[in-house]
């Protein structure tokens, strides 16, 4: 058994598993094996046990065990109770995925603020080969194929290549105490339906089979490791988060999906990969597709990419520019006067001709059939902005200014043929801030 857990820490570099590390600790046999085995070769341990409030005394009694358990070892217990079952109703979350999400974010809070080197999980064979049974019968890709991986950035499991027969024979034999749970036996729970009927009946046909799916995961994740670094290379070359279209149209469809997934900076399912790669191959400029996210992924004229779902509705205001005018759709401040602000917080200045201008000025909204009057030539608003390649979801946020012929100005893009101030007669100085 030892040469199994030095063989994961060297093959997939848990040096820092001898390090300082935070223990996730249970009281289980995994955990208590765990723990055992460390305390002679870790350079400082501090356990941390989760109470779920599953199952009332017994968790009590599993608390009071890990204390003890603790106490035996001479190492420090930090015990977190977090309501499981309210939690999971509160999130509209199962309660196996609840109590997951929990643990690894109080594990990782401990390792943050005592500043230790890795999370110590007692993750083995048996649960790697569940992983992958649950993983497969959801419909998945080589990451979930791929099972619970050994080294999971700073999280180690060095226990990975035993089985659970295995570590319930040496907790007997070196007389290692443990708990269990009685949830366990539950075959309601997904999990235990797998451990207690589905993966015996496939051990059936291959009693071995810890150690083929053991085989099939690494071999899975270095071909998933090296699919993502080709995606990962792609993403830096991409300006912002936009994906030129023919670039993205060239990949081999695993390494898009893997860029897709990159960019959208979330999961995505296999649902939202597909209406993606439609908006790939089969769009104009402008379509997109809302995604379950919360995001929606767009067609530019030359380029794809993600935005917030709420960036697709389409902004209105105006405003008579007197004075000081707050914009508060854009979080700007337009004014006649100089303002008391940093360089930072100033955005931009206009000065126009006072004699070009008829009447008051507006500040509004794009709106459709916008026209200028720009180096002798009458252009659509729309057409400017699409040549200077402004995202169409960001369109509306470019304020226009307006008098009683038209549109003076498109922001500091462009003028009005005649409303620039050319050093004669009065001008008018309109400066843009960040509001405060």
């Amino acid at each position: 058994m030892d040469k199994k857990i030095e063989y994961a820490i060297k093959t997939h570099g848990m040096e820092d598993a001898f390090g300082r590390v935070i223990i996730g600790f249970s009281g289980g046999a995994d955990s208590s094996l765990l723990l055992h085995w460390f305390s002679t070769r870790a350079r400082e341990i501090v356990c941390v046990h989760v109470n779920h409030m599953i199952r009332g005394g017994e968790a009590d009694r599993d608390q009071h065990f890990c204390s003890e358990m603790c106490k035996k070892y001479g190492v420090e217990l930090v015990v977190h109770k977090i309501d499981i079952p309210s939690l999971a109703e509160k999130r509209g979350k199962g309660i196996e995925e609840t109590a997951r999400e929990e643990r690894y974010r109080v594990f990782q809070n401990e390792l943050r603020d005592r500043g230790f080197d890795a999370i110590l999980t007692a993750h083995n064979g048996d649960d790697n080969l569940e992983s992958v049974i649950f993983n497969l019968t959801r419909g998945t890709g080589l990451n979930g194929l791929g099972g619970i991986k050994p080294k999971n950035g700073n999280v180690l499991r060095p226990l990975i290549y035993l089985s659970k027969e295995e570590i319930f024979s040496y907790c007997n034999e070196n007389n290692i105490e443990y708990v269990t749970d009685s949830t366990n036996e539950d075959t309601d729970y997904t999990r235990n339906y797998i451990r207690h009927i589905v993966a015996p009946a496939l051990k059936k046909i291959n009693p071995e089979l810890n150690s083929a799916i053991g085989r099939m995961t690494e071999g899975l994740m270095r071909d998933e490791s090296f699919i993502l670094s080709q995606a990962k290379d792609f993403v830096l070359s991409c300006n912002k988060g936009c994906a030129d279209i023919d670039g993205i149209r060239s990949l081999s469809p695993s390494v898009r999906a893997r860029v897709l997934k990159l960019l959208a900076g979330r999961s995505l399912d296999y649902k939202g990969i597909c209406a993606c790669e439609d908006i790939i191959f089969n769009s104009e400029c402008g379509s997109y597709v809302e995604l379950s996210s919360g995001l929606a992924f767009k067609r530019e004229r030359d380029y794809v990419h993600f935005i917030p779902k709420e960036a697709l509705c389409k902004l209105e205001y105006s405003y008579e520019l007197t004075d000081t005018v707050h914009i508060d759709e854009l979080g700007v401040t337009a004014s006649f006067n100089e303002l008391d602000a940093s360089v930072y917080e100033r955005l931009s200045t206009l000065t126009l001709s006072m004699n070009s201008i008829k009447g008051e000025l507006v500040i509004r909204s794009r709106r459709d059939g916008d026209r200028i009057l720009h180096n002798g030539m009458t252009k659509k608003i729309k057409r400017i902005l699409c040549d200077k390649h402004i995202p169409s979801h960001l369109r509306d946020r470019i304020p226009i200014i307006c008098d009683g012929y038209g549109i003076v100005a498109l922001y500091d893009i462009c003028l009005r043929d005649g409303c620039k101030y050319n050093g004669n007669g009065e001008k008018i100085k309109i400066t843009f801030y960040k509001s405060k």
